[in-house]
């Protein structure tokens, strides 16, 4: 659990909330260029809703992810409106995944790609 990393996520009021509100989680497991998605609503007390819950921190342009309900764990950067990075089940299972938030422009096309089946949801669950 993220929480055992980082035991203040939930409660630290000085986190950086360029990262609050509405986003598009876009993972792909094995970097294979083929994205699932996942709209996510990232909350100011360090936990995310959507299509799975979990919590976040971000200090200093990094950001990590820790799902409820899966094992999978994400780290990466959070530049303006878009992030990008990497993601770990830590038990043989990694990929790659991008972030934007809800209505960034100049992305458009990518977003309306269909969404790809992946063999893992973004916690890391097999499907």
């Amino acid at each position: 659990m993220l929480t055992a990393a980082l035991p203040d996520a939930g409660k630290r009021k000085e986190q950086d909330m360029a990262v609050s509100g509405s986003w598009t989680l876009h993972y792909s497991w094995g970097c294979t260029g083929s994205y699932g998605q996942l709209n996510v609503t990232f909350n100011a007390n360090g936990t995310f809703s959507g299509g799975l819950a979990g919590k976040w921190v971000q200090q200093d342009g990094t950001l990590l992810l820790g799902f409820d309900g899966g094992p999978a764990k994400y780290g990466g950067t959070l530049n303006g409106h878009v992030g990008s990075g990497a993601m770990s089940t830590f038990t043989g299972s990694n990929g790659c995944w991008y972030l934007t938030k809800a209505g960034t422009s100049g992305i458009a096309a990518e977003e309306a790609q269909e969404e790809q089946q992946q063999e893992f949801d973004a916690a890391g669950s097999q499907t």
